[in-house]
């Protein structure tokens, strides 16, 4: 704001009482430019400027620069400003907070008074508040400035798209809202002060505009299940948002932290592992990673919770057989620099571990598992390292072994018939967990004759005469078949029973003690 020189034609002297001009002292209101004091408030300050600037030779002379505090019901206060502002004018360090003012420049010649002053507008020396700010995040503005050292405080109100904002708490130099919805919203911000007579006066107001953008749901929650070689995620929360699995080069993000898309600081990749079944993915064998989740929603996201899944390297060499009594024998080669070695088994749709502590144990207690009569399989790795990790056993390192299906066979006596008893009778028994498979062997029954000797037992199939077959689909459990034993043969000879076909490496042979075997 600015004014001109002061009206009439009378030179006064300084304001306050101050030299008057000598008798050379001529003016010549024609030969000057009409002058504009301007005054320009600042938080802490007022900046004073004539405009045009006057001239070198008038600068030289120098100007005379008056603050004039207007008080209700006394007399005027007069305050020389003497501060120099490096752009030109000058600076009043200490304006009064809350009153009125004006500023007066005259001019100077030998350190004289030299024509009408002039003088500026009436200021109300009441500044707004500076280096007004603000961030945004998900339904949250959250704003800062400076207060002017003069203030009383300040009143702070946040407008939306439907009105005013409650529920926002201001303090000193700051303010927070929450709980927004998306959209444009203006902050105004004015200082109160207090004026000579008591009253509060209020600063024109700074105004802030800030828009809230969408941001997408978090993840509240992951869990992870591992099974078959692999590990299945699940999550709540992030519902409408592209919810990726993600691990962090470094250490992650708090949960709940708000990010956005930077190009010098990219979001990692979702995982790179490969797909396994049933939806699950399939991590590395030998690595440890924290895998976390990050909800994405155009180029902002909301950092999720997290969890270590470890994938411990194979073991090779495994080896498992059924030693009978419901328990498994396993054997296999122990990896290098693993300090346990950990043998998960898998049967009936539930899975155990079981752990080897040390190389020496092992070596001198070997390693049993306890089984069912079911198929089950054996999965080998050293045992991971990693504490609350969810463990993967690793792909490929699996030994399936199939379900106890046993085919026993003994000699009965024949049922007695008057004063004889009939041939004696092979009886053969299927013992199956489950459904029976298809491609059950065939059963033989071979007789060798002792030619007048202490027979020897059939060796092999083909070590003797077949004296009986018995088809693998004639055999269910629970009804054991019993056949009459053809009686051409010259005693004494050895009977001894086989299975014959492809699935005879998985049926196990029960057969009776070699002495019930051996008829003279």
């Amino acid at each position: 704001m600015g004014a001109g020189p002061a009206a009439g034609g009378e030179k006064p002297g300084p304001a306050g009482g101050g030299e008057k001009p000598g008798p050379a002292a001529v003016y010549d209101e024609g030969a000057r430019p009409r002058e504009v004091l301007t005054v320009l408030p600042a938080p802490e300050a007022v900046a004073v400027a004539l405009s045009p600037a006057p001239p070198a030779a008038d600068a030289a002379n120098g100007r005379r620069v008056l603050r004039l505090t207007r008080v209700p019901g006394g007399p005027t206060g007069i305050t020389e400003i003497t501060d120099l502002s490096p752009a030109g004018g000058w600076v009043d360090p200490s304006p009064p907070f809350g009153q009125e003012v004006r500023y007066a420049a005259l001019p100077l010649r030998d350190g004289r008074i030299d024509g009408p002053p002039v003088v500026s507008d009436v200021l109300l020396v009441a500044p707004d508040v500076s280096g007004l700010r603000s961030t945004t995040g998900r339904g949250r503005i959250e704003a800062t400035w400076t207060e002017p050292s003069g203030a009383l405080g300040v009143r702070a109100q946040l407008v939306g798209p439907a009105g005013p904002v409650g529920g926002a708490e201001v303090r000193t130099g700051a303010l927070t809202a929450t709980g927004l919805g998306v959209g444009a919203y203006v902050l105004r911000v004015r200082c109160r002060y207090r004026s000579p007579d008591g009253a509060v006066i209020e600063s024109a107001g700074a105004e802030h505009p800030v828009s809230v953008d969408p941001w997408p749901t978090p993840v509240d929650r992951l869990d992870a299940t591992a099974a078959h070689g692999s590990v299945r995620f699940s999550w709540s929360g992030g519902d409408d948002a592209d919810v990726r699995l993600v691990a962090w080069p470094a250490d992650p993000p708090e949960v709940g932290a708000e990010l956005t898309d930077d190009p010098a600081r990219p979001w990692p990749a979702p995982l790179p592992w490969a797909a396994g079944s049933g939806g699950g993915l399939v991590p590395p064998p030998g690595s440890v990673t924290r895998v976390s989740a990050l909800a994405v929603l155009g180029p902002r996201a909301v950092a999720g919770p997290g969890l270590v899944v470890e994938c411990p390297p194979a073991v090779a060499g495994a080896r498992v057989e059924r030693v009978g009594g419901g328990r498994a024998r396993v054997t296999f080669d122990w990896p290098a620099e693993a300090g346990e070695v950990a043998a998960t088994v898998e049967q009936d749709g539930a899975s155990t571990v079981h752990r080897v502590v040390a190389r020496s144990t092992y070596v001198r207690e070997g390693l049993y598992v306890d089984v069912a009569p079911s198929a089950f399989s054996v999965t080998l790795s050293a045992a991971p390292r990693t504490p609350d990790a969810v463990v993967v056993p690793p792909p490929g390192g699996a030994v399936r072994v199939p379900a106890d299906i046993a085919v026993s066979y003994r000699i009965v006596p024949g049922a007695r018939r008057a004063l004889r008893r009939g041939p004696s009778l092979l009886r053969v028994t299927l013992s199956c967990p489950g459904e029976v498979p298809a491609d059950l062997p065939e059963f033989v029954l071979v007789a060798r004759s002792g030619n007048g000797r202490d027979p020897v037992r059939p060796r092999t199939p083909t070590d003797g005469t077949t004296l009986l077959r018995i088809g693998g689909g004639t055999l269910s459990p629970g009804s054991p078949v019993e056949l009459p034993v053809p009686s051409g043969l010259r005693p004494p000879y050895a009977l001894r029973g086989f299975l014959l076909g492809e699935g005879a490496a998985d049926v196990r042979l029960d057969e009776p003690s070699p002495t019930t075997l051996v008829v003279r």
